[in-house]
């Protein structure tokens, strides 16, 4: 099937296609778990390509950029007006289970008094934590979400996402956006390295990887993703060609293996996140554009329906596994035997973590989701009539 005309976003009501972006963002979380599954006495060679899995994350925003512009080009409404309901939609897809993450790690977490800081409560609850060394942390100290460093990432491209889809209209100006984007990360990674002078270099470096300048350049690839999809010529020679799914994610995975070898290489003008997300690009187009059941299965779409609850739980799971897979572990965890130790940790961990998340997805995603769209819809409405009554 293909995903391309002007309209990039109706070809994508086909269930298929919704398929494939499911499967990635199931293909992102996997890659997740297994970055935080890796025990430390995992021989070299699987940990190398298992940690990896760090970059899922980019995988997300990637797959973020694509079905926000999808949503986007449906409306014809005034800027103003779909600008409003962007960000009601937004703040309850994500805000309020991320907000009770927050009270349920600091029980997990046994969180006292005196680790609480103020300050990092109300820049997590405003999203803006990562602008700081001290407030995100990777100086320590208390976490209000483990891993909400993306998350505050994936809001900040909230609050300039509407710009960019007024500006970002054509394949020429998705190109100009990534050489921008491109600049700015290496004019910040340049600049970081004057700012915060009283923490380390480690500390820094955590810090300017985390930091939105850094990772703009993943949405603006996701961004040209969008105008690549929007290509007749380009969709006619992905459609004429014999690439399939299952050969561009063998191609996925050879480069990942690839780059392992490099690792988190963070600075330089072709640092880890941006090679692979050029990857993660190329493979989603094809996926996209050509989904095939052995790669977009149910398994991995329905692990990708659920994924931001599967992000926000597999944490504490993870930990809780990992107590009991060394307490009852029949055999050895050292050399080969390190890798079924792994993978059974791994199985298991993912196993809860879907097995909860379908049940936060059922009980508090879904229904705050639907009162976000009942909100933007009402809203505008009351402040027109508002208005006009105000006339007459």
């Amino acid at each position: 099937m293909k995903v391309c005309d002007s309209t990039v976003s109706n070809n994508f009501k086909a269930g298929e296609s919704l398929g494939a972006i499911d499967a990635l963002r199931g293909y992102a979380i996997l890659m997740v778990l297994a970055a935080h599954a890796v025990p430390p006495n995992l021989v070299w060679p699987a940990r190398r390509l298992m940690l990896m899995g760090f970059f899922g994350v980019q995988l997300f925003f990637i797959a973020s950029a694509v079905t926000l512009l999808m949503s986007w080009s449906r409306s014809d409404q005034s800027f103003g007006l779909k600008n409003c309901r962007f960000f009601i939609h937004r703040f309850f897809r994500i805000a309020p289970l991320y907000f009770l993450a927050i009270a349920f790690y600091w029980v997990v977490d046994n969180t006292t008094r005196a680790d609480f800081d103020v300050e990092r409560l109300i820049s997590t609850l405003l999203f803006v934590n990562t602008w700081s060394p001290h407030l995100l942390p990777t100086t320590g100290g208390w976490k209000p979400v483990p891993g909400g460093w993306s998350i505050s990432v994936e809001f900040c491209f909230y609050f300039v996402f509407p710009i960019l889809a007024l500006a970002v209209t054509n394949m020429r100006r998705a190109l100009l956006f990534v050489a921008v984007a491109y600049v700015i990360m290496l004019a910040t990674a340049v600049y970081g390295q004057t700012l915060y002078a009283e923490i380390t270099a480690v500390e820094r470096s955590n810090f300017l990887y985390f930091w939105f300048p850094n990772q703009l350049i993943v949405f603006a690839i996701g961004f040209l993703l969008y105008r690549c999809l929007a290509s007749q010529t380009i969709c006619d020679f992905v459609a004429r060609s014999r690439i399939s799914t299952p050969i561009a994610s063998a191609f996925m995975l050879a480069a990942t293996f690839a780059l392992s070898y490099i690792g988190l290489e963070k600075e330089g003008i072709a640092p880890t996140h941006l090679l692979m997300s050029v990857c993660f690009a190329a493979w989603s187009l094809v996926m996209l554009l050509k989904p095939d059941r052995l790669i977009v299965n149910r398994f991995i779409t329905a692990i990708g329906k659920v994924s931001f609850s599967i992000y926000i739980v597999h944490f504490a799971l993870l930990k809780l596994v990992s107590y009991g897979m060394e307490a009852l572990w029949p055999f050895g965890k050292e050399g080969v035997l390190s890798l079924p130790y792994t993978m059974f940790l791994l199985a298991i961990a993912l196993g809860m973590s879907y097995a909860i998340s379908v049940i936060t997805y059922r009980t508090i995603e879904q229904p705050l989701v639907q009162l976000g769209k009942r909100l933007a819809e009402n809203l505008p409405a009351k402040l027109f009539s508002a208005r006009q009554s105000g006339i007459g």
